[in-house]
Formats: C-alpha cells, structure tokens, sequence
C-alpha cells in the first residue's frame, strides 16, 4: 500500500499547473453535480416509462399516468382553417411542390372526462399531435382572413414564403371539442392543491379563512368548481403529451447515453478536485 501512495504521488507530481487547467478544473468541479443530476433524471424517467400502461382516469390517480378520455374546452378557441371550437392546434405551412415552410400551434388547458371523472390538462409548453382536419391551397392573390394573416406573419419562414408570392399549403391538425385522446403527464390531487395554497398564504402574508382565499379566485390558476384532477408536466416527465394513440415509450424516454452521466458527473468533480489539490501543494507546502 505505501509503495502504491507512492507511486500517486510521484505521478501527480508531475502533472504541470498551468492556468488554462486550473480553469478547466474548476469548471469540472462545477460541472460535475449538474451532469449527475441530469444522469439521475434521466434513470429516473426510463424507469417510470417502463412501468408506465394506460390506466382508466379516477379522482385518486397520482404521478405518472396514461389516461384516455374526451376533450371538453374551458374556453373559447376556434381552429385557423375549418372554424371548429377547439383545444388546440397544430397549423403547418409550406410552399406548394417545396419543403420550404414552417408551423404555429396552440394548445389551451381543458378537461378530460372518463367514467364520470374530469381532469384538468395543463399542457404548458406541449403541441398536439393528431391527424389532419382540414387542409387547403392559398394562391398568393387570395384574400386570407385577419386571424391567419397574423398566424403567417408570426413564422420567419411563413413569411419568407408570402413575400414571394408563392402558392401556400395549408394542414390544420385540431384537438376538437369531444374527441377521445391520450393524456401523459403527471397527475396532482385536490389534496395537494390546498397544500399548495397555504404555503402561498403563509408566504404572502394574507390573513383570513382558506376559503375565502378560494372563493376570490385568486387561487393559483386552479378552478375549484370541478373537483378532482389535473395533469401537468412534472418531475420525472417534464411535459404533457396529447396524442391519438398511445404515445411510443421510446420516444418519451430520454437517450441511453445521459446514463452514463451518473457516472460521468462525480469523475468530473474527483478529476478536478484532485488536480486543484495538486495545484495548491506547493502553497500548502511553503506555509508549514
């Protein structure tokens, strides 16, 4: 054992200081607890997936679910192209016989009903991914309406199409109103709504009863009139995807190789670390 402390020694001994590795060091040390984090994410997620089957939609579902039921709007939304109320949409643009073109989407919060029991969709961030409802051409004479005026104008690459007068053609892809769908997400119950609302009564300072706070509408965002669940992107699954069919277990999953991060992360902090420790032993050294 003496020999082998030995011989690390003698190896760190050589390793030369210079400031373009202190920096990188250093770097490495700081680096090395976000990579782990994402390395644990990602395990945590790719376990979770591979449990994951569709289950009916009840008022105790928690974490991550597939559930299925019928889209019901909280408010009003109309698709660009057929007119039909909506939760969302999809509307994809491009030059007609080109591959020049672009997308707008919008998806809204709704309900989704099963068995008599409601849900809450909130899709933050996500799109809809479902099969086409609508479809035309648009010559660059046409008169368009106002509202998908301002949805071309709203893409760089809708526009570059429009300046040039160029033939568009236009997909709608609507997440209309009673059609049956697939939810992912993470599922949160009423139980932790009124936890949530009174950490934000504590750190706002409100006096008063809970359900006055309720009652004003101030309530965070959440509609107490329909008891039961919501469904929001979370941890381990940070979206919510609304598909047709169930959604492919492998294109949810994150890839194979942020596995290696919960690896790879602590070597990056130890590697930095120890060569710090070199740097800093002659200082170490001189002062005793």
């Amino acid at each position: 054992p003496r020999a082998d402390n030995a011989g690390t020694m003698d190896f760190l001994a050589h390793i030369p200081v210079r400031a373009f590795w202190l920096l990188t060091a250093a770097g490495c040390v700081v680096a090395g607890a976000p990579l782990f984090a994402l390395g644990r994410r990602a395990f945590r997620l790719r376990h979770a997936l591979a449990a994951l089957t569709e289950r009916p939609l009840d008022a105790m579902a928690a974490g991550l679910v597939l559930v299925r039921g019928k889209v019901s709007l909280e408010g009003p939304l109309f698709a660009p192209l057929s007119g039909k109320p909506c939760a969302g949409y999809t509307l994809e643009v491009s030059g007609d016989g080109m591959r020049v073109g672009g997308s707008v989407h919008e998806l809204r919060p709704f309900r989704l009903t099963s068995g008599g029991v409601s849900a809450r969709v909130v899709p933050g961030g996500a799109c809809w991914r479902g099969a086409v409802t609508f479809e035309r051409t648009a010559t660059a004479t046409e008169q368009l309406p106002e509202r998908l005026c301002t949805l071309l104008d709203s893409s760089a690459e809708m526009r570059w199409l429009r300046d040039r007068k160029v033939t568009l053609r236009l997909v709608e892809r609507a997440l209309e109103v009673g059609s049956e769908v697939f939810v992912t997400g993470v599922a949160h119950g009423v139980a932790t709504v009124a936890m949530v609302e009174s950490v934000e009564l504590a750190a706002t300072g409100t006096d008063g009863p809970m359900f006055d706070y309720a009652a004003s509408g101030s309530g965070g965002g959440y509609d107490h009139t329909h008891p039961g669940l919501w469904i929001e992107g979370d941890e381990p699954l940070e979206l919510v995807l609304v598909t047709e069919a169930p959604p492919s277990k492998d294109a949810l999953a994150p890839p194979a190789w942020r596995l290696t991060l919960l690896v790879l992360g602590p070597l990056f902090t130890l590697a930095g670390l120890i060569y710090l420790a070199r740097a800093a032993a002659p200082l170490v050294a001189g002062r005793f």
